[in-house]
């Protein structure tokens, strides 16, 4: 670069006054909105489901509450007092037909009314009519804990397995979710000192009862964490076709294991060698197939091949017949799960705990659930190619977050979106894909 160059760049002294009406920075929110509340109608299926409700002359019923709590966490609202940066936005007004919308205090309010089981059941009602649209005919069923690490004295909040944050009080959700269509069928909030198969057979049936009628789950997929001679009968009598789930090595597994041998798969870049066989551990009623791979990098050099094999091996129990490779592929693509986990905690704030009561934390982990539905299920029915696939995270930048003014013009409300926005012909087209839906 030259250091004679002059800059050119000749800032502009601009002066500053709040004085623009009617403007928001979440223009795109529009699309959102018009898919949940016309397309979806959230407020009626919230209010048809619901285990109980306010009083009749409330500001806001419950039903319009909670709808507004989705909307909010849909649109990034990671925690319960961020509802205070949207309670004046006028395009949620305008949309809600309120003057204000519910804040913080009202939303806890809200919340704290979930006191007894039933009443949370109900919220999974209603996440299972938004799965009517999202599920396919033939499910495969994805099962996983997590961690949820809480900063407090919350209820059933207790000290268990916690990766990140070690010694410290957790809750341990359960989360089920569909492998094709990335839906989140259910979730279970459970202690933080539960081990992966508590409460699995009651939270697998209460799953299963979440499946619309056109649905049923063909396969399972599990980590080791699910296992035992209760789990897999249990898996073996509610699937179509068949369950892998992955499986600790064992010392007597791994001795049985050593009496066959491997076999050598073709594979690009990785040398691959699999088995399998009937082994029946001691508190199994009977002996089921376990497939091994192993596998190791083919760039490892003879010496260090021969010295230190540096072989990566697993093992998974299935009734599936398939050959040992095509096993380990389709049990491999679970792994897209820890994908969705992490869109829940860092998309909709899934870890965000907001009350002190287990109740009310399990409900909201519920409404967060159908936040991330309802983005799945708008980006399924209506989205074009460039936002099919987005997290949400990028879906809000990219799509959510444009800069806005309403107008009244022409007898009518005009929502005037930034003019030099990127995506115009996407939006829409997604415009009128939603219309098409009405």
């Amino acid at each position: 670069m030259n250091k004679n160059t002059i800059s050119t760049m000749k800032p502009a002294s601009l002066f500053e006054k709040f004085s623009l009406k009617n403007a928001t920075n979440i223009g795109g929110v529009n699309l959102l909105a018009d898919y949940a509340l016309d397309v979806l109608n959230l407020p009626e299926i919230f209010q048809n489901h619901l285990s109980i409700q306010k009083a009749s002359n409330a500001v806001y019923p419950l039903a319009d509450s909670l709808t507004t709590y989705v909307l909010a966490s849909a649109i990034g609202t990671e925690r319960v007092f961020h509802l205070k940066f949207l309670e004046d936005d006028p395009l949620l007004r305008a949309k809600t037909g309120w003057n204000k919308l519910p804040d913080a205090t009202t939303f806890y309010v809200d919340i704290h009314r979930f006191t007894r089981e039933c009443d949370v059941n109900s919220i999974r009602l209603v996440n299972k009519e938004m799965l009517r649209r999202i599920l396919p005919k033939e499910c495969i069923l994805d099962i996983d804990a997590t961690v949820e690490t809480v900063y407090g004295n919350q209820e059933y909040a207790a000290v268990g397995y916690n990766p990140t944050k070690h010694g410290r009080k957790s809750y341990h959700p359960l989360m089920f979710f569909e492998g094709k269509s990335q839906a989140l069928i259910n979730a279970v909030l459970r202690s933080g000192n539960a081990s992966c198969s508590d409460e699995f057979n009651r939270a697998f049936q209460q799953t299963l009862s979440m499946l619309p009628e056109h649905s049923s789950v063909d396969y399972v997929r599990a980590d080791a964490g699910f296992a035992g001679e209760e789990i897999y009968a249990q898996l073996e009598a509610s699937t179509r076709k068949g369950y892998v789930a992955k499986i600790k090595r064992f010392s007597d597994l791994w001795r049985h294991a050593a009496c066959f041998p491997w076999r050598r798969v073709e594979y690009t870049d990785l040398v691959v060698e699999v088995k399998s066989f009937l082994h029946q551990a001691k508190s199994w009623s009977k002996p089921r197939r376990i497939v091994m791979v192993r596998y190791r990098s083919e760039e490892a050099s003879p010496i260090q091949g021969r010295l230190f094999p540096d072989w990566q091996t697993s093992a998974m129990v299935t009734n599936l017949s398939w050959a040992e490779e095509d096993i380990w592929r389709f049990y491999n693509q679970r792994c897209a799960q820890e994908n969705y986990i992490k869109e829940m905690k860092h998309g909709f704030g899934m870890d965000r705990i907001p009350t002190q009561y287990f109740l009310p934390n399990y409900a909201v982990l519920l409404l967060k659930g159908i936040a991330y539905n309802l983005v799945l299920s708008m980006r399924k029915e209506i989205a074009t190619p460039r936002f099919s696939r987005m997290t949400a995270i990028r879906l809000r930048r990219e799509l959510l977050y444009i800069p806005a003014v309403i107008i009244y013009h022409a007898r009518r409300w005009v929502l005037k979106l930034k003019e030099t926005y990127r995506y115009q012909t996407d939006y829409l087209i997604m415009r009128q894909r939603l219309d098409a839906l009405r």
